[in-house]
């Protein structure tokens, strides 16, 4: 018996497992073989630690009036991330009185 459940457990690991999405590929105006991946490779995309900060007098010269940021409020402390910049970092490890956190966009 304790032969059997070892193989059991080999022959499951070479079954084909089921696919939960499958994509639908029926109705497309580009021939599928021709599509190909893009963008940047695994970890092509830094994170940023440890950033830099303006006071927001500063920051008026570097942002536009109409210009969007995600932001955060912790602990009486503002900050603010701008997507211009987010949209080439994706992430950001920060801390705000010895609380971590983590921006991603």
């Amino acid at each position: 018996m304790k032969y059997m459940t070892s193989y059991f457990l080999i022959i499951a690991l070479f079954l084909p497992l089921p696919v939960h999405a499958e994509w639908d590929f029926s109705s497309h105006s580009i021939p599928v073989e021709d599509i190909r991946g893009g963008g940047p490779p695994r970890d092509g995309i830094p994170a940023l630690f440890s950033p830099q900060y303006l006071t927001a007098k500063e920051a008026d010269g570097f942002l536009k009036p109409d210009e969007k940021v995600l932001g955060l409020t912790l602990k009486g402390v503002s900050r603010a991330y701008p997507i211009r910049i987010m949209s080439h970092h994706e992430l950001v490890n920060d801390e705000i009185a010895g609380v971590p956190y983590l921006v991603s966009w």
